[in-house]
């Protein structure tokens, strides 16, 4: 008899979701997770970026109050309350996944957990290794920012939004951002709308390549009006040390130029995060994008091995994978509920 009928691994959005569902159907779950549960959406993404994001545009709102007839007087911001703010939101919010999964019964295995064989988990913990066995395996494990072989990339003050969403106590002055998609342009208002001088560098010729061209247009305008510079069509070259600045250099219609700034952001997307899982090993079947692939029941090519969320590539949004979820429990439940090519809604947090 195994330990678990399902072990999942990752406690992000699709796998705590997975747990907790799982164990309203009656099924014995456990959870892996090697930093705080929520994810990179709760801790490093979605919530602190939309957080920071609601406090510009509070502070945005009421400098630019006059014209509606409010007069708030001098008018300063704190950004270190601001990203105390930001961590007292997601602690609030992963103390209550805590209570959902310790209400549900599930345990939640703290570590890393690495798959041995189809129905079999091993959990690098404080403690030492722990081999746990079960009758399925979820893997869960998300996705990380992609840092491309850019010279220059490991010097300092060049950070992703990891990085950059742990937090300052005071205001870069400057700001290049390599990339000009949703994660990019979320921290371009963001931190624009407090007065940090940006400049995006995006290799395409467009921002936001898969929405709407009129809608990116609006964008664009308003972004120019936050000051915000956007060079499109720019293949970032190197990042190097000038004085106490550092140069970002980029290649833009054929001749080189550069931009000095305090911090450079990379936000060249996200890639799936393997680590624990040694594909060529287990004969995990991967795809172009070294993403797990999976069928419509969101079945690998392991028998008992199923995969959800980023690491299986898409839209990488969290109601994607609670989705994604629903059809891997319904067929380890014997129920015929395939994923499919269900319309999936995205939105982009911009100012505006």
């Amino acid at each position: 008899m195994s330990d678990y009928q399902l072990i999942v691994i990752g406690a992000g959005p699709g796998g705590y979701t997975a747990a907790l569902e799982a164990a309203r159907l009656g099924l014995h779950t456990a959870v892996v997770e090697r930093r705080e549960v929520g994810g990179t959406c709760l801790n490093r993404g979605c919530i602190p970026t939309k957080t920071l994001l609601h406090a510009s545009q509070v502070y945005r709102d009421a400098v630019d109050g006059s014209p509606a007839g409010v007069h708030a007087g001098d008018i300063t911001f704190n950004l270190g309350e601001m990203f105390a703010y930001k961590r007292a939101v997601s602690e609030k919010l992963r103390g209550g996944i805590h209570a959902l999964l310790k209400g549900a019964r599930v345990d939640l295995l703290e570590g890393t957990a690495r798959i041995d064989a189809p129905g079999r988990v091993t959990v690098a913990g404080p403690e030492g290794d722990t081999v746990y066995t079960a009758d399925r395996i979820l893997a869960a494990t998300g996705s990380v920012p992609v840092r491309p072989p850019i010279p220059g990339l490991d010097l300092p003050g060049v950070m992703t939004s990891d990085e950059l969403l742990e937090g300052s106590d005071s205001l870069y002055e400057s700001l290049v951002i390599m990339g000009g998609g949703v994660i990019g342009l979320e921290l371009a208002c963001a931190f624009a709308a407090f007065g940090t001088k940006i400049t995006v560098v995006e290799m395409l010729p467009e921002l936001l390549p898969r929405e709407q061209k009129e809608a990116v247009r609006v964008l664009t305008r308003e972004m120019k009006k936050l000051g915000i510079s956007m060079k499109t069509g720019a293949k970032m070259l190197r990042i190097e040390k000038n004085g106490e600045l550092l140069r970002a250099v980029y290649e833009l219609k054929g001749a080189e130029e550069a931009v000095d700034c305090e911090q450079v952001l990379m936000a060249a997307g996200r890639r799936t995060n393997l680590s624990g899982i040694d594909a060529q090993a287990l004969g995990l079947a991967l795809d172009q994008k070294k993403c797990i692939m999976v069928d419509d029941h969101m079945r690998t090519n392991l028998p008992g091995v199923y995969a959800i969320g980023d690491v299986v590539g898409g839209y990488q949004l969290a109601h994607a994978a609670y989705a994604e979820c629903e059809a891997a429990l319904a067929d380890i439940l014997g129920e015929d509920k395939p994923y499919g090519t269900m319309p999936v809604p995205v939105c982009t947090y911009t100012l505006p």
